[in-house]
């Protein structure tokens, strides 16, 4: 019982120092989809508020989603919610930058002069 309550109080502890994505970089701000496969798609939704949800597609329909929460960043990664769990962490490789030319990336093509970030080594597209 008191291992459970010290696991408790340390992610509370851990979490709270997370930063709001909206403080630390408001060029997050956007939908953002990486392709794994063809019509198979994971999607970040980062709202101007801060807040934003998860979608993940496959044959390009919505086969699971989040409930929306708030983003946050912390040492290059990007929280989805203080205490984040399952896959709702991403370490941040590129910050949001424009593609000069066009990129293919495994299932993801980039255009030119459209914006992408990279995470986990994944690229993904603003839509």
């Amino acid at each position: 019982m008191k291992f459970y309550l010290l696991l408790i109080l340390s992610i509370l502890l851990v979490s709270c120092s997370k930063t709001p994505i909206l403080e630390s970089s408001e060029a997050m701000v956007g939908t953002w989809k990486h392709y794994y496969a063809v019509g198979n798609s994971h999607t970040l939704y980062i709202f101007e508020d801060g807040s934003g949800k998860i979608e993940w597609e496959d044959n390009d329909e919505v086969s699971k989603a989040t409930k929306v929460r708030d983003w946050y960043l912390e040492d290059n990664t990007l929280y989805f919610g203080k205490a984040a769990f399952n896959g709702e962490s991403y370490t941040i490789e590129e910050y949001p930058r424009v593609a000069w030319e066009e990129l293919i990336v495994y299932y993801d093509t980039i255009p030119e002069t459209k914006k992408y970030i990279v995470l986990d080594g994944d690229y993904y597209t603003e839509q």
